[in-house]
């Protein structure tokens, strides 16, 4: 079918929308087949919304009310637009965890803490059917540094062994400053200690890895831990289109070693503006503002702080499961068709019902960067192709504020766009 799918035994359903006063469309559709046609055709009203449909699949179009017109009832049905309900289904949620195992991480217990917080978070009924999966930054070189005096950066061999630093006071020779043994290849971050697999059952394995290392770093090396995280995660979303895959990055300090490298605010941005959108999530462990940018950037406003010295392990929790919550209330399932019909990406629309009991009908945005600053819209994630419903953040803050709201998509009018 052009405009949705066709539908056997479906009981009267109603479709109308008050689009910002701009728009009013009502369609109903009575008990029986109803055969779902594009084509928008006059109707007859006499000042009621709506009208006779057109001959065969021409059906008519959204009409406003007050409008009159002449057209021919037709084989198609007698309704101008008949759309299917569906309870939106939140898509699955994967999330990708680079965890920060730098020497500093020791101080004031924080390593301790925090992973006590990540072990508690994987083993709480809540996060049931969660995907997760963890690696670790700095990742070991494997290159051994040999030159310690230096005049360029030349002088100290692999990148990894620079740069070379000028004579300082207290520090009368030029030397390698490089750390050596932490890798700067995003490479070696975008292998998986834990691949991601759903809770309950990948549990034990991330708390085995988690006890099995230690904070022993030298460097921070956050942009290639990033990068390599955004790879792996791109790839995972890319095999798993029906899911929400986001990357969690926490860390307690600003990046350190690996000059040259990508940058975590570029890697957090490629990722956030490609195809398919990965969001970068960040916990802050301790009073780290700059991590802001990286939140920024990987579209999730800010960085999540936690205080590293008092309630780590309670606020780092917390910071997980908000992270959990603003991954699943954002995104949704596009309904399947029944086997042998098509699906029309043009004829889907999404409601929104508050507490009120108003439904709303929330009209669609070309992509992310179309989002209005405040008001109501979607999206889909893949233009063309998509798999999933994607709310702005205006309008996910708004849905998740409401714990009473429901959302359904409706399958057979045209979409409203905004």
């Amino acid at each position: 079918m052009r405009n949705g799918w066709s539908s056997s035994g479906v009981s009267s359903v109603v479709c109308a929308a008050a689009l910002f006063g701009a728009l009013i469309a009502a369609c109903s559709a009575t008990g029986g087949n109803t055969d779902f046609g594009d084509t928008r055709g006059n109707g007859s009203g006499a000042g009621n919304p709506g009208g006779n449909g057109g001959n065969g699949g021409d059906a008519g179009g959204f009409i406003p009310a007050g409008a009159g017109g002449s057209g021919n009832a037709g084989s198609g049905g007698n309704d101008s637009c008949a759309a299917t309900k569906n309870k939106a289904e939140q898509v699955p949620l994967d999330m990708y965890i680079m965890f920060d195992q730098s020497s500093s991480m020791k101080d004031n217990s924080k390593w301790t803490s925090t992973t006590a917080a990540l072990k508690a978070f994987v083993e709480q009924p809540a996060a049931a059917g969660i995907g997760v999966g963890i690696q670790y930054f700095p990742q070991a070189s494997g290159v051994a540094c040999t030159a310690t005096f230096c005049a360029t950066d030349a002088d100290c061999g692999p990148a990894v062994c620079g740069p070379c630093m000028p004579a300082a006071p207290g520090i009368p020779f030029a030397i390698c400053s490089g750390f050596g043994g932490d890798s700067c290849k995003p490479s070696d971050y975008a292998v998986p200690d834990v691949p991601i697999a759903p809770l309950p059952a990948v549990g034990t394995t991330i708390i085995n890895s988690i006890n099995s290392h230690s904070a022993s770093g030298s460097s921070t090396p956050t942009g290639p831990a990033l990068q390599g995280a955004v790879d792996y995660a791109k790839q995972w979303a890319i095999s798993n289109p029906t899911h929400t895959t986001v990357v969690v990055l926490a860390s307690d300090g600003e990046p350190t070693g690996c000059t040259g490298s990508i940058t975590s605010v570029d890697a957090a941005a490629a990722a956030f503006n490609g195809v398919p959108s990965i969001k970068t999530f960040v916990i802050g462990v301790g009073d780290i503002a700059s991590l802001n940018s990286v939140a920024a950037a990987g579209g999730t406003g800010s960085a999540i702080i936690v205080d590293g010295s008092q309630n780590a392990t309670e606020e780092f929790l917390q910071a997980m499961n908000e992270i959990r919550g603003a991954a699943l209330s954002c995104s949704y399932l596009i309904p399947q068709p029944p086997p042998g019909d098509d699906i029309d990406y043009n004829a889907i629309n999404v409601e929104f019902t508050p507490e009120s009991g108003i439904p709303i009908l929330i009209p669609q945005v070309q992509n992310a960067a179309a989002c209005p600053a405040a008001g109501l819209a979607w999206y889909y994630d893949i233009p063309g192709a998509p798999k999933q419903i994607i709310f702005c953040d205006a309008t996910c803050t708004q849905v998740a504020s409401d714990t009473k709201a429901v959302v359904d998509v409706l399958v057979g009018c045209a979409t409203i766009v905004k």
